[in-house]
């Protein structure tokens, strides 16, 4: 009986005892090379009034209610930001140092409460002869103590979300630099698809060229057996380990669901509710579009139902387009469907 009594209280003090254990700390840098003088990086930084045009985080939530100070580009000046989806929070500039370094503060005040200190630097460099500025932007904080342990996953997600930021940074600063836009799309019904399919199993650094010869191959299986497709390629994606680099997927070509296919290899893959990421711009990037994906599939609290595979389709590819920055991929996470 007293074991009974005091087992609780033992899980409660190992639980503290684990708490206490984890160091809690966020440390997070990212860099990126931009071909611009250190003065146009700084400006464009210390005009908060800019931000939602690069921002990772209000990609998700472009109506989030938005504030800023009367002079948000001086010393103490701030912007804050409070939606459904981001939480709420505001930046504040602690310091100025033109043209070589901003100090700010960060507070988050929902979901959870929490401080950082941000900082940026600008460093004049060159790349390939050309001069540019290495744009560093990092962020040290805690996290409270009941999610201390989610410390180590928060840094890496904060660490894409950075990265992220730094391509559309350098965007809006470089002529000619490669474009990303995203756009969530919501829950959008994917019918059942009859497709050609060929499989892949490989590393990520290999799936490119085998994708490329992949749908060239499965194209020309089509037209030979008199097939029209019904619509955009797409791969279903089974495995993406991080860690190793592998990826599991099957690259896959719509044909009519009536198709006589005979011995030549298919699937037929299963429909149901999907939600959907647009991505414009390079498939250089679409690491970064995955991340953006799934961290919106975590705001919006839906179920990922991995069982179903999860998908790129490639509505417009380097067949109906000339310009990486005019690629167009769609990426479905299947969900669960609300009840009710």
């Amino acid at each position: 009986m007293l074991y009974l009594l005091a087992l609780p209280l033992l899980i409660i003090v190992g639980v503290l005892v684990f708490l206490l254990l984890q160091p809690g700390e966020i440390s997070v840098r990212r860099s990126l090379v931009i071909h611009c003088p250190p003065e146009a990086a700084f400006a464009q930084v210390r005009d908060l009034r800019g931000w939602p045009q690069w921002s990772p985080w209000l990609l998700h939530e472009p109506d989030a209610a938005l504030n800023w100070s009367d002079d948000p580009g001086a010393e103490r000046g701030w912007y804050a930001w409070s939606g459904r989806l981001i939480g709420a929070g505001r930046i504040t500039h602690v310091s100025l140092h033109p043209t070589e370094r901003i100090e700010q503060r960060i507070d988050f005040k929902r979901p959870f409460k929490s401080t950082g200190a941000v900082s940026w630097e600008f460093r004049a460099t060159t790349q390939e002869d050309v001069p540019a500025t290495e744009v560093f932007w990092t962020m040290r904080g805690r996290m409270a103590f009941l999610v201390r342990f989610m410390a180590p996953a928060m840094a890496q997600l904060i660490g894409k979300d950075f990265e992220l930021g730094l391509v559309r940074l350098r965007a809006l600063l470089e002529p000619g630099a490669p474009k990303l836009d995203i756009r969530f799309c919501g829950v959008e019904q994917r019918a059942k698809t009859l497709a050609l399919t060929l499989p892949f199993d490989g590393g990520r650094d290999e799936v490119a060229a085998a994708m490329r010869a992949g749908f060239e191959r499965l194209a020309a299986t089509a037209a030979e057996h008199g097939i029209e497709p019904i619509g955009p390629p797409f791969s279903v994606y089974y495995l993406a380990d991080a860690k190793s680099g592998r990826l599991c997927c099957d690259m896959a070509l719509p044909v009519p669901a009536d198709a006589h296919l005979g011995e030549l290899t298919h699937r037929r893959f299963d429909g149901g509710p999907c939600q959907v990421t647009e991505v414009q711009g390079s498939w250089d990037f679409m690491e970064l579009a995955w991340h953006a994906a799934l961290a919106h599939l975590r705001m919006t609290k839906a179920v990922w139902e991995r069982s179903r595979g999860s998908m790129e389709e490639y509505v417009a590819g380097p067949d109906a387009v000339a310009d990486a920055d005019q690629l167009v991929t769609r990426i479905w996470l299947p969900v669960k469907a609300h009840k009710g």
